[in-house]
């Protein structure tokens, strides 16, 4: 009896979102940890999650695509859950997990359980609904159970120094029913990975009207934060898809959170709930993330933050 959790290979930090999907699947089974990651780069990204503290090994397969297309990375998913024995099979909830792990509970013939934020035992999860208002507690009895998890609810485990195996496994199939055309940069190198930051700062659409998002950059980047936005941002050009906050972009959990000129939609509060301090920004103080803020500052953001900053770097 083991717990399978598949890594993604080309996450911006793999060793973070798997010691958190370790930390998830504490309470799933008494039986061991594999952490599997396949592609072209899967032998280097396996050197660095050996280091997690709890795993029995890593096992890595190769296969000739950094992005593995979806349909032979879960045919290699099965394979292996088969090979070990495995009764849970886990990813992280995001695009990898949402590609991923529908297509092997199919062949499974099993309900995947998606987007879990809580396991209270090896049957038993519990999973957001409606823009976070509704907890839905889930028990399936299907075997083997299969989950994608939401990295930011769980406690990551200890990185050490003394590495578990790493074993090579059977090469991925090539099906050959979609292929990876190529990995192209993101337009937003450099700010900062906003699954595992400590601080993030977000900008709304109303920052179009002040010039832009340099305000936010500046502060992230004196808090050593990253940068986020509302959806109205990114519709209105000033940021890309990939900084979104909120139901239909990231679901983040850093210590704190500062919003900056965002009024706080409910799909975008669906994504910040879990932050250890919220912070706002905004010239209207009966604005709905104004009201929910642990700090709420009235005014306008183009004069706060230049204030903030020199508070900050004073010295």
């Amino acid at each position: 009896m083991s717990v399978l959790i598949v890594i993604d290979p080309n996450d911006p930090d793999p060793v973070a979102v798997a010691a958190r999907l370790v930390g998830a699947s504490r309470g799933l089974a008494g039986g061991a940890v594999i952490l599997l990651v396949v592609g072209a780069n899967s032998r280097e990204v396996a050197g660095g999650l050996a280091r997690i503290e709890g795993i029995r090994e890593v096992m890595c397969s190769h296969h000739p695509a950094l992005r593995v297309p979806p349909e032979d990375l879960a045919q290699r998913v099965v394979e292996a859950a088969e090979e070990e024995g495995c009764d849970h099979l886990v990813a992280s909830a995001g695009s990898f997990g949402a590609e991923l792990m529908p297509r092997v509970a199919g062949m499974l013939r099993v309900s995947p359980v998606t987007g879990v934020v809580e396991t209270r035992d090896a049957e038993t999860f519990v999973r957001a609904m409606h823009a976070g208002r509704v907890m839905a507690v889930v028990r399936t009895r299907a075997r083997p159970v299969v989950l994608t998890v939401q990295p930011w609810a769980f406690a990551p485990v200890p990185v050490g120094e003394v590495a578990v195996t790493v074993r090579q496994g059977p090469e991925a199939p090539t099906l050959g029913w979609s292929e990876s055309a190529g990995l192209l940069p993101s337009h937003d190198q450099g700010n900062g990975e906003l699954s595992t930051a400590r601080v993030v700062v977000a900008g709304g659409a109303g920052l179009e009207k002040g010039g832009g998002f340099a305000p936010v950059e500046r502060l992230a980047r004196v808090l050593g934060g990253a940068v986020g936005a509302s959806r109205g941002a990114v519709d209105a050009g000033l940021a890309p898809a990939e900084r979104q906050i909120g139901q239909t972009g990231r679901i983040i959990a850093p210590e704190v959170y500062i919003a900056l000129g965002i009024s706080g939609a409910v799909q975008h509060l669906a994504g910040v709930k879990e932050a250890g301090c919220l912070v706002s920004i905004n010239t209207d103080p009966q604005a709905p993330m104004a009201l929910v803020a642990d700090l709420a500052l009235t005014g306008d953001l183009h004069a706060v933050v230049p204030s903030l900053i020199e508070l900050l770097t004073d010295g």
